[in-house]
């Protein structure tokens, strides 16, 4: 099976981590759990990504290589490439989604935080976006 995107795609490599640590409420200041503005009181941009990475830090220094974000999770994927680059972990695998655009802006009560859009042009725009933010494509070593 090939993708346009990204050359050879194999649906399953029994080699891939089976534990990941997922970014969602650690990318925005405003999730949908109950307690997160208890949980990170610090909600600032630099607040959340000092949050982030010290969650990161800690699942990596567990074994943890699997790392999950998505174009809707606010600065998950900008938190995620920068830390990997920051940290040097090559071996870390990194995951991403699209179809979700995050609008809130960074405003933790904002109306909206997301608007679902499965289409090409989306996936076009996105694409590159996660590329850029993840730091390109990986091959894990």
């Amino acid at each position: 099976m090939t993708s346009s995107l990204s050359g050879p795609v194999r649906p399953f490599d029994p080699a891939s981590p089976r534990l990941g640590v997922g970014l969602a409420a650690l990318g925005r200041p405003g999730y949908i759990n109950l307690g997160h503005a208890r949980d990170l009181p610090d909600r600032s941009v630099a607040g959340m990504r000092a949050q982030a990475w010290a969650v990161l830090d800690a699942a990596y220094a567990a074994g943890v290589r699997y790392f999950d974000a998505a174009r809707s999770y606010g600065r998950a994927e900008e938190f995620l490439g920068a830390w990997v680059q920051a940290r040097g972990h090559r071996d870390a695998v990194l995951g991403s989604k699209w179809g979700y655009t995050y609008v809130a802006d960074w405003q933790p009560d904002a109306p909206v935080h997301e608007v679902k859009t499965h289409d090409q042009a989306t996936l076009d725009r996105q694409w590159p976006q996660t590329l850029a933010a993840l730091g390109g494509p990986r091959r894990c070593t």
